[in-house]
């Protein structure tokens, strides 16, 4: 009887590492595949290092979730966001799809929640490619594949600091 039981948990253990083999590998590959933190190309940044005081009028909205804000610095500005799930991001305002394009710039569309790449020409906006973005930076829509690039954002008290 002891030699039955040796003998059928061999016989387990060598059906089950082909098994354990394949299911390792379909993980490994599916992973591999996730393009989120893909860059469409090589988005340009520039200097940041700017402090905005919460407390002062013209940033106070930024204490509410969902608000957002245009600030100087960068290659074409910075877009700061207080999302709604109440994290704090902060983005190069250059699209991820052919952001060497001059109407490759990203507005917040707060009516579909969401960014977008174009240009506002007489207070029309026109799209550059067609790609919109989720407040996070992922893309949502449109040929970019890769997230907007990022820039660091600390808050300290009612002092949010954004910096490279």
């Amino acid at each position: 009887m002891q030699d039955f039981t040796v003998e059928k948990q061999k016989k387990d253990s060598t059906t089950m590492m082909p098994r354990l083999f394949v299911l390792i590998s379909s993980a490994v590959l599916l992973f591999s595949c996730d393009d989120s933190q893909q860059v469409t190309e090589n988005i340009p940044r520039g200097l940041v290092n700017t402090a905005l005081d919460l407390n002062l009028a013209s940033n106070m909205h930024l204490n509410n979730v969902g608000t957002f804000s245009y600030i100087e610095g960068g290659v074409r500005g910075v877009l700061v966001i207080h999302d709604y799930d109440d994290q704090w991001y902060a983005f190069e305002r250059t699209c991820a799809y052919q952001p060497t394009n001059t109407c490759s710039h990203i507005w917040v569309d707060s009516i579909n929640i969401q960014l977008k790449c174009g240009n506002y020409v007489n207070g029309k906006f026109e799209p550059c490619c067609e790609s919109t973005y989720m407040f996070s930076g992922f893309p949502s829509k449109g040929p970019a594949a890769g997230r907007l690039a990022q820039y660091y954002i600390s808050r300290n008290g009612n002092l949010l600091q954004v910096y490279n």
